[in-house]
């Protein structure tokens, strides 16, 4: 029985990417695909594979200005009653490399 091959996707595009490469080398392999909401429901192995090892995790920089508030953001990010405002913040914005925490997170545009 060939080793099992485990592949991450940080989106959907990349998801889709990862499926039709999989499909393209190996037409009679079935992929399972899982999803994770949080860090909480990974596994030790998927836990260091994603946030541990230097050689396959993914870091973004968060920089604060200090004249900025980060309460709110703090708040909007960490806590468990605003999943809903996080993932909308998440999808239209997470993809900033740059970001004030002192201004409303609908009116934030990207600076690079």
């Amino acid at each position: 029985m060939p080793a099992r091959k485990c592949f991450y996707a940080l989106d959907e595009a990349e998801r889709e990417k990862t499926l039709k490469r999989i499909a393209s080398e190996s037409p009679r392999t079935k992929p399972v695909v899982t999803r994770f909401k949080g860090l909480g429901e990974m596994s030790p192995l998927q836990l260091r594979e994603t946030t541990m090892a230097p050689q396959t995790r993914r870091l973004v920089q968060m920089t604060i200005d200090a004249k900025d508030s980060p309460d709110p953001l703090m708040d909007m990010l960490l806590a468990k009653k605003r999943a809903g405002d996080r993932r909308e913040w998440l999808e239209n914005k997470g993809n900033l490399r740059k970001f004030s925490a002192g201004t409303s997170m609908k009116d934030q545009e990207p600076q690079f």
